[in-house]
């Protein structure tokens, strides 16, 4: 566990400190004993809690960081044990506190940064303690907005009909399947995905994938039309083919995408 404070911050916290210190004493200068431990598993002035993968499995090395709501740049960092907890010691400032928490992992010679979802996404006083525990999860909504999963992005690339001038094209009749190829980053087995594009504000695609390595193929499929295959590449990489085999790029951290061109034959 380490400490990391803002630099010239630390006679404000010192002061509050003594302040509650005071604040403790009676009137004859005697100090008041500590209260009793709060119910159930919280300690005062400690948060502590476990992380483990959507199956429940116990996550090592999550680095967990309490957020220090009163002081910028003041946060305790820890990180989980083989068993998937941790504990870290607040100090005795009065002050409110976040928790967060994320994983690195390994995956096709990338490494990729995971926020983990909160079970309880609440700040709590220092001075009452509290219990977080962390899930990775691979998709689904995250509290502050957003998905944990990841977005593939397409276009494409023919503005008319090849085989009818006339007709306009457009990507809302694109279908796309993407297979995996392998696990997925955590290493459970992933599903056949298949679905049509929606304007989003990162891009037109589909949203919240699990990040892995997928096979992709899309076909043009207009309502009470013949449905007829696309080629696919890579945006700006390669040649088209009958299917791609890609994988999620970085946008920021905790944030990939892919992104894809279509055409007909």
């Amino acid at each position: 566990m380490r400490l990391k404070s803002a630099v010239g911050r630390g006679l404000p916290l010192l002061l509050l400190g003594a302040s509650l210190a005071c604040s403790a004493c009676s009137d004859n200068g005697s100090s008041t004993p500590n209260p009793p431990p709060n119910p159930g598993n919280t300690e005062a002035h400690v948060v502590k809690g476990r992380a483990t993968d959507a199956t429940g499995k116990p996550l090592a090395g999550v680095e967990v960081v309490a957020d220090n709501q009163f002081l910028g740049d003041s946060n305790v960092v820890g990180v989980t044990g083989a068993d998937g907890t941790y504990r870290l010691d607040l100090g005795r400032a009065a002050v409110t506190w976040n928790t967060s928490a994320s994983l690195q992992r390994e995956f096709n010679g990338r490494t990729y940064t995971f926020d983990l979802h909160p079970r309880n996404p609440s700040p709590f006083a220092g001075n009452e303690g509290a219990v977080r525990d962390f899930t990775w999860k691979l998709t689904g909504t995250r509290p502050g907005g957003g998905f944990y999963g990841s977005g593939v992005y397409f276009d494409l690339r023919d503005y008319v009909d090849p085989s009818d001038p006339d007709q306009a094209v457009t990507r809302e009749h694109i279908e796309l399947t993407l297979t995996p190829t392998g696990p997925l980053v955590d290493g459970s087995t992933g599903a056949p995905v298949t679905g049509r594009g929606t304007s989003t504000p990162d891009g037109f695609g589909l949203q919240d994938l699990p990040l892995g390595r997928y096979t992709v193929t899309g076909r043009y499929a207009p309502p009470g039309q013949a449905v007829r295959p696309l080629v696919v590449r890579v945006q700006d990489q390669g040649n088209y083919a009958e299917s791609v085999t890609a994988d999620f790029q970085p946008v920021m951290e905790d944030l990939y995408r892919m992104d894809l061109e279509l055409k007909f034959p």
